[in-house]
């Protein structure tokens, strides 16, 4: 593993810099709100202009919030590798592993955030204040989430930032730059994405209970221990497809929604390898780390099921 990171150069540096795998958190819940802004209101003209660079706005905000991450969390210490203790190299691995330096890190971050916030600036003139709020909300997310004075990420906050901000903020932002008024359903409606992107977050986690427990970060895994940390992590997972199927029974979605349960075979697999996790040392780096990608790669599975199934809900039905 050493020599082949070492090797990374070019476009795929970038892409391991950027964590790209981790982009369904932010491209998701564009597309969702997106789809929600046709869905409920029938006469509108689709803006796709707004939506590209919605979506840009959000993907440069997300690669920002990662970058500000793997910054403080290296300087913490969290990341880097350290045999006495059975730390291996984290987070991206660029800082760790000397891929990236600290200044080339800091201009992505910042070129990513200052990108977010004129897209958001030009959104917010031309669609209304909401553009606004959730901005500076989302902003501000992406710095503190691991930046001081607050810290979130360190202090337990993570799963209620990334929710409110990449599930709630997101669905919602997406939805208003197309409709122009604030609703409570795409806020409602945004909670299977939320739950999952919790469940990104949440194995990540698990997998770093006992290397963050080192540095005294405090994660919900770490408050409720190992065994419940599980059971939250199934709770995430089912709690979305369970959320999904009574909003097709309150009548909010379409029952074209529930196409996306032809993932479950995923999340059961998802469920069984977090179960088995081992206990301590590189295996349970080595398995976290797969389990940690597969939440990730399951979030755009269940996502794009869950989109598919409202857009032929539109174009067969008009709903």
């Amino acid at each position: 593993m050493e020599q082949n990171t070492q090797q990374v150069k070019g476009f795929k540096l970038f892409m391991m810099t950027i964590r790209a795998y981790a982009f369904p958190a932010s491209i998701i819940p564009i597309i969702y709100g997106s789809i929600m802004s046709v869905l409920f209101n029938k006469e509108l003209q689709f803006n796709f202009i707004l939506f590209a660079l919605t979506l840009i706005g959000a993907m440069a905000v997300h690669v920002g919030s990662n970058i500000v991450n793997d910054i403080y969390d290296f300087k913490k210490g969290i990341d880097k590798e350290d045999p006495e203790i059975g730390i291996p190299h984290g987070g991206s691995l660029v800082l760790s592993k000397g891929l990236v330096s600290m200044n080339g890190m800091k201009i992505i971050a910042f070129s990513s955030l200052v990108l977010a916030s004129l897209i958001a600036v030009y959104l917010w003139l031309t669609c209304g204040i909401w553009v606004l709020y959730l901005a500076v909300f989302g902003l501000l997310s992406a710095i503190y989430y691991t930046a001081n004075p607050f810290a979130l990420k360190y202090k337990a906050l993570g799963d209620l930032q990334v929710f409110l901000s990449f599930g709630v903020g997101m669905t919602l932002g997406a939805y208003y730059v197309q409709v122009g008024t604030f609703s409570w359903l795409p806020v409602i409606l945004s909670t299977p994405v939320g739950l999952l992107i919790i469940a990104i977050l949440h194995s990540n986690n698990i997998r770093d209970m006992k290397f963050d427990r080192v540095f005294g970060v405090k994660t919900i895994p770490i408050l409720i221990g190992e065994k419940l940390s599980k059971y939250m992590y199934y709770l995430l997972i089912f709690g979305a497809y369970a959320s999904i199927i009574i909003f097709v029974m309150l009548r909010l979605l379409p029952w074209l929604a529930l196409l996306n349960i032809i993932t479950l075979p995923s999340a059961l697999k998802l469920v069984k390898i977090i179960k088995n996790i081992p206990e301590e040392g590189m295996p349970r780096w080595e398995l976290g780390t797969k389990h940690l990608m597969l939440t990730a790669q399951f979030n755009m599975q269940f996502g794009l099921m869950l989109n598919i199934g409202l857009l032929l809900a539109l174009l067969f039905f008009g709903r």
